[in-house]
C-alpha cells in the first residue's frame, strides 16, 4: 500500500534526526564540561591559582678595571736596544771580523751570517746567544766633568750556528739597527720590562722626597733635548737604592742670566745656580727605571711638561 506524500516527507525527517543524534551523542559525552568562570569585582578572589615558572635574568658583573693595576714601563726594544754603561776598555768574548755578504756589505741586519775570531778556543758553543753591541763615546759627568764610563750600544742578538777551532758563524736573529763589521759579542741576558703602578706626577709647589737624588748624564745621539717616551742615562743605580720598576721625577733649578746651558764635553748641559742662590723647583715630568747598573739606570721619560736636557736632575718618588 503507498502512503501519502506528506506522511512520507514526515517519516523521512525523523529518520535523519535520530541518525544525527545517534552520531553526535556519544561525543557530547565524552566532552567535559567548561570550568565556571570566577566571578569579577567585590572580595572574592580565586583560591589556588596555577603555579608559573620563575626564570631570573643575571646581572653582568661589572667588567675589572685595569687603571690602577701594573703597567708595563716600557718596550723591548728601550732595554734591548738601546746600551749600557761600562769601563772604558771592556773586554768581550769575540768580535766580528767577516761576513758571508762581505762583497755586498758594508752592514748587517737579520738573518745575515757573521765571522768570528773566535771559536773552540774562547769557549764557544753552537747555539750560544750574545748580544752585538758596539762602543761608543766616553761619557763625562755634566757637573763634575768626570769621566762616567763608557756607552756601548747594543745593535742586536745573534746565535752561534757553527763552531770551528778559532772561528764561529753566527746568525744574526735580531736587529735594532745597522750591525758594522768589529761589534762585539756579549753573553746575552734577558731584561724583562718592569711592572709598575703609575701615580700623578709632581707639579709646581710640591714638597722632594728626600729620597736619592742625581742628574741625567747621557741622551742617545747626541740629543740636547728629549720628551716622552725617550730613555735616557742618570747616575743612579743599584748602589744608591734605585730598581727597575721605580719612578724618577726629572726637575731643575731656574736659572738667571749668569747660568743656564754652557758646553760640557760634547753636550750643552744645564748649570745650577750659584751657592747661595735659591728658588723653587721647576718641574719637568718624571720617569720610569728599566734597567740599573751599580751606579747608572736607563730612565724612560713617560711624562714631560718641557724639554729635558743632559744635567737635568732627578730625584727618587
Amino acid at each position: 500500500m503507498r502512503l501519502p506524500s506528506s506522511l512520507s516527507l514526515a517519516a523521512s525527517l525523523a529518520a535523519g534526526i535520530a541518525l544525527y543524534c545517534c552520531a553526535v551523542a556519544p561525543a557530547s559525552a565524552q566532552t567535559p564540561p567548561p570550568a565556571p568562570t570566577p566571578a569579577l569585582g567585590g572580595t572574592g578572589s580565586i583560591v589556588n591559582p596555577p603555579l608559573r615558572e620563575v626564570v631570573r635574568v643575571e646581572e653582568r658583573s661589572a667588567p675589572a678595571l685595569t687603571e690602577n693595576a701594573p703597567q708595563p714601563m716600557g718596550y723591548e726594544s728601550d732595554v734591548h736596544c738601546f746600551g749600557y754603561v761600562g769601563a772604558l776598555r771592556e773586554t768581550f768574548n769575540a768580535r766580528v771580523v767577516s761576513a758571508e755578504n762581505l762583497a755586498e756589505q758594508t752592514d748587517y741586519i737579520t738573518g745575515d751570517l757573521l765571522f768570528l775570531n773566535g771559536g773552540f778556543d774562547r769557549g764557544l758553543k753552537v747555539g750560544d746567544q750574545f748580544w752585538l753591541v758596539t762602543a761608543e763615546e766616553e761619557i763625562f759627568h755634566p757637573v763634575t766633568a768626570k769621566s762616567f764610563g763608557r756607552f756601548y750600544q747594543q745593535r742586536g742578538q745573534g746565535i752561534v750556528q757553527s763552531v770551528e777551532p778559532r772561528t764561529a758563524i753566527l746568525r744574526v736573529t735580531n736587529s735594532c739597527t745597522d750591525i758594522p763589521i768589529g761589534s762585539f759579542l756579549k753573553p746575552f741576558e734577558p731584561v724583562p720590562i718592569p711592572l709598575a703602578r703609575k701615580s700623578p706626577p709632581a707639579v709646581i709647589g710640591d714638597a722632594p722626597s728626600g729620597k736619592a737624588r742625581g742628574r741625567i748624564v747621557y741622551t742617545r745621539d747626541g740629543i740636547v733635548s728629549v720628551g716622552q717616551d725617550h730613555s735616557v742615562i742618570v747616575d743612579l743605580g743599584a748602589a744608591e737604592g734605585v730598581a727597575p720598576g721605580d719612578f724618577l721625577t726629572v726637575y731643575r733649578y731656574a736659572s738667571g742670566r749668569d747660568f743656564g746651558i754652557h758646553p760640557v764635553g760634547g753636550y750643552w748641559v744645564s748649570i745650577p745656580n750659584a751657592s747661595g742662590v735659591v728658588v723653587p723647583r721647576t718641574y719637568l715630568g718624571e720617569g720610569a727605571v728599566l734597567m740599573t747598573g751599580d751606579h747608572w739606570s736607563v730612565l724612560r721619560v713617560t711624562d714631560s711638561f718641557r724639554l729635558i736636557e743632559v744635567g737635568d736632575e732627578v730625584e727618587l718618588k
